[in-house]
């Protein structure tokens, strides 16, 4: 409800009247992210995927706007110069090595006059000598579903040393609910290796091989490699591994969906087993990824040596793919709200405080790249910094502010700091003058937005990272919306005034904690071990780091008080083997997860430094 504080008549003439209802023409500030945004989503930067040309012409962009408003740069270039750049390392796919790939399939003592295959991209290099060739249906262990491919009339089949040949997809194909939707081609290469197996031989659904998304040769990092040396088979070549014909195969493919009694997937209908012999040699294509960061240096003596990091990342989707929700569009994802909105603030911030040059504090703009593949730009600037994160008082993160509706903003991590609370409120607390006739204005108190907190300072956006070094974290978000992650997201769809908004907000709150001589407390904020869209029923309270790795996952946080701190684990640790699995990066630990009970104990191991540590944990149920 409006509170009036005070009503005060005002005799003007009529010309004043009729100028008072004359419609503004919008602010240099709504103009300003207007053009941020228009560029940044545009066409031209074809969707700003991490290590592409678009990714790179956008941090061009932000640099040169840092740079117009004479931000300091806050990096060292590679002639040792200032720069506002912060390479990393990104890999963008791998290629077949010029040396060091083969594959050879004998069917009955003799090579097999054509063979049509492609290793997968995530493969990882190995070589293979005359290994037999088992078929194992969809390749899937589906206890909750009763389905195991592995296993024929109650007793587990022998795999050891053998290469294993599947199905690509599941029983259940295209339909998102299946219980067996999880059980990619990853998964399926450990679960093969779980059962003895040293090569997967994953046959295409598509007819043509090369038409298949499997020969593309992609990698994303934040998966890692397959557990074993994985390749794609044409659907001829299964054929002829089996001994029938295309129209067989297809029998084959109904009785391995239905586990029909008298189908023995293992043996499979040859007299003599098949061998095949092979050789992958993969090497990885890393370019570098860069954030753009530039600084406002404080005025106050001592205040000046601590620092607010504002931050938002540019990266988006490219032309679709991983992360994409427009199912096979390859049509650019333009990634206006997300998070084209975040940076042009942030940009529009920066110039606002480096006009005023009045900040106490010194103040970081960070433009992060690598967010949508694993917060990679964020995690590599916690572990690099450019300014000492204990001297970091906090961090302020926008993503996705440009589609405020119904005048309701989100704020996370509003338990992270004891203060947080009491400061949003006061903050959002606005001064307003209406004129409700042409001589009065009346004058009330009201909130400028309907706020929505949440205390978890983690969370799917690069503020995870820094609170994960225990520091401070604002997270400012308008909601999610239609056309997140598809081409749709688009300039025009923004709401430039609420967004105009939202950055006034956020401009006092950065003022507020500037001018407290007192920097913000660190606290541990309450979490509530949500579902959200992982799709796991149970929750270890863990904090993975998405990098490329084969030798376990690395955990760069850890909940307080969730299974995983009561269990003695802790940021740092890298998870090698959980609930009987071999961990070797976030895909398996994932699979894992899935597969875990709430309420029941389990072995977990984990590398400290040179230690190996042997612990229980039991998960609990998301809520």
């Amino acid at each position: 409800m409006k509170r009036p504080l005070y009503a005060l008549a005002i005799l003007a003439s009529l010309a004043l009247g009729l100028h008072a209802q004359r419609p503004q023409p919008a602010s240099a500030t709504e103009a300003n992210l207007r053009r941020h945004i228009e560029y940044l989503a545009s066409d031209k930067l074809e969707g700003r995927r991490t290590g592409e040309p678009g990714a790179n012409a956008a941090a061009a962009y932000v640099a040169g706007e840092f740079a117009k408003i004479k931000l300091r740069p806050a990096a060292t270039g590679k002639n040792g110069k200032p720069s506002y750049m912060q390479p990393f390392p990104y890999i963008t796919g791998v290629v077949p090595a010029k040396t060091g790939n083969s594959f050879s399939l004998k069917l009955t003592g003799t090579s097999a006059a054509s063979v049509e295959y492609s290793p997968v991209g995530f493969s990882p290099n190995g070589t293979v000598a005359d290994a037999p060739v088992s078929f194992a249906g969809f390749g899937i262990v589906a206890k909750e579903a009763n389905f195991d491919d592995y296993a024929w009339q109650g007793r587990q089949i022998d795999f050891k040393g053998d290469v294993v040949a599947v199905f690509d997809g599941n029983p259940d194909n295209d339909n998102p609910h299946s219980p067996f939707g999880r059980f990619d081609i990853r998964t399926k290469a450990l679960i093969a290796k779980e059962h003895g197996a040293v090569g997967l031989l994953v046959i295409t659904r598509d007819e043509t091989l090369r038409n298949d998304r499997l020969t593309r040769m992609e990698y994303d990092q934040s998966l890692g490699e397959a557990a074993i040396p994985t390749f794609v088979i044409s659907r001829q070549t299964a054929a002829e591994i089996l001994g029938v014909n295309e129209a067989g195969l297809k029998h084959i493919e109904e009785l391995s969906k239905d586990k029909k009694e008298g189908f023995n997937s293992n043996v499979g209908f040859r007299n003599e087993t098949p061998h095949v012999s092979f050789a992958v040699n993969l090497v990885k294509r890393s370019v570098d990824a860069y954030n753009v960061i530039g600084r406002v240096d404080g005025t106050d003596p001592r205040l000046r040596n601590e620092a607010i990091v504002i931050g938002a990342h540019y990266d988006h989707l490219g032309h679709g793919g991983p992360g994409s929700l427009a199912a096979n569009s390859t049509e650019i994802h333009h990634g206006a709200d997300d998070n084209a909105s975040g940076v042009a603030a942030i940009i529009e911030l920066a110039r606002q405080f480096a006009a005023a040059k009045d900040n106490k504090r010194t103040l970081i703009f960070i433009a992060f790249s690598g967010e949508e593949e694993g917060l990679f730009g964020s995690n590599y600037y916690v572990n690099n910094p450019l300014f000492p994160l204990d001297k970091t008082a906090a961090m302020i993160n926008l993503d996705m502010v440009g589609r405020l509706r119904d005048n309701k903003l989100t704020i996370g991590g509003i338990g992270t700091a004891s203060n947080w609370r009491e400061l949003m409120s006061l903050q959002n607390s606005m001064n307003h003058e209406d004129q409700i006739s042409r001589n009065t204005i009346v004058a009330y108190e009201a909130p400028r937005f309907e706020l929505q907190l949440s205390e978890d300072g983690f969370g799917p956006s690069d503020h995870s990272s820094f609170y994960g070094k225990k520091i401070p974290v604002l997270f400012f978000f308008t909601g999610t919306h239609n056309d997140y992650h598809k081409p749709s997201d688009t300039a025009e769809k923004i709401n430039y005034d609420g967004e105009s908004r939202i950055l006034g907000y956020i401009r006092s709150i950065v003022k507020s904690i500037d001018e407290n001589p007192t920097r913000p407390t660190y606290t541990i904020a309450k979490t509530t071990m949500q579902g959200g869209r992982s799709g796991f029923n149970v929750s270890l309270g863990t904090i993975p780091n998405y990098a490329d790795s084969d030798n376990g996952l690395l955990l760069d946080g850890v909940r307080d008080g969730s299974p995983a701190a009561k269990a003695g684990i802790r940021a740092g640790d890298r998870v090698v083997k959980l609930a009987g699995h071999e961990i070797r990066n976030v895909k398996d630990y994932t699979f894992v997860l899935g597969e875990m009970k709430p309420d029941t104990e389990y072995d977990v191991a984990v590398v400290r430094g040179t230690e190996t540590l042997n612990m229980k944990i039991t998960p609990v149920r998301r809520q």
